[in-house]
């Protein structure tokens, strides 16, 4: 028997050609497209619920919750004055605020980081109780729904996985839920009374695709997040591998119509 010699490179199987251009920016095209196409239907869908949602009534719960009304008497800041003079500073800046614990002031002492709060009736601080901060809300509410709860929270819960509803103080906050069609709630300062915040299921929504049309999830504030303008590269990349993809094949079409004329 004759010995028979196989090339080294028969040995190692057929060889495949590198893939071409055209199959390279197709791949790219592709892949961008998922990219972007995701984002985009998240910009296309907040979109649509920014424009269908009525912003004032229903998100900012305007229908429901009426804005805290204070008005207070020359009188007030008399008998707030040696309250005054007990504190730790010269007084930089000083507010009238509807509270649950009845009307303060909300005063800032040079030097201080932290406000400090004052009845205005003279007495001592004290902050509000369940039963002070169901009233205060029952005054503010004027939707349909009976009570639900009043619960003390050290933090508000965080919904759809990004939307932290409010953002409370050392003491944490109240929540005050009221049964209606949007499940109105009303946070409150535990230490302080104020009303932090007013929250039902039209703002969550509203708050989540928020966050995902600005890409900033933790936040919501920043209008250039890195995200947004990485999304914004991709996107370029996206166009780009599209216009060079239509350019090569009007040239083919081209070639091929003055072959087809010979």
């Amino acid at each position: 028997m004759r010995a028979t010699t196989t090339p080294a490179n028969a040995a190692a199987g057929p060889r495949h050609a590198p893939p071409s251009l055209a199959a390279r920016l197709f791949r790219w095209h592709r892949w961008l497209g998922w990219v972007v196409g995701l984002q985009v239907l998240a910009w296309v869908l907040g979109g649509a619920l920014f424009a269908w949602l009525p912003f004032q009534a229903w998100v900012k719960g305007r229908e429901a919750v009426s804005t805290p009304q204070l008005a207070l008497p020359v009188e007030a800041l008399a008998r707030s004055a040696t309250a005054l003079a007990q504190l730790p500073g010269p007084v930089t800046a000083m507010q009238a605020v509807p509270s649950a614990a009845g009307p303060a002031w909300r005063v800032r002492v040079a030097g201080g980081a932290e406000p400090r709060w004052l009845r205005a009736d003279g007495q001592p601080w004290a902050p509000p109780d369940a039963a002070a901060v169901q009233a205060f809300a029952a005054q503010l509410y004027r939707g349909g729904g009976p009570l639900a709860e009043v619960r003390h929270l050290g933090r508000a819960p965080q919904r759809l996985g990004i939307v932290r509803e409010a953002q409370g103080g050392a003491q944490g906050l109240w929540r005050v839920r009221f049964d209606d069609a949007l499940q109105t709630r009303l946070y409150v300062d535990a230490h302080s009374g104020e009303l932090l915040a007013v929250r039902n299921e039209a703002w969550v929504w509203y708050d989540f695709f928020w966050r995902l049309h600005v890409m900033d999830w933790p936040d919501g504030e920043d209008f250039n997040t890195p995200w947004l303008r990485a999304a914004a590269l991709v996107a370029l990349g996206l166009m780009l591998t599209g216009a060079v993809m239509s350019l090569r094949a009007a040239w083919r079409a081209v070639r091929r119509g003055a072959g087809h004329r010979r």
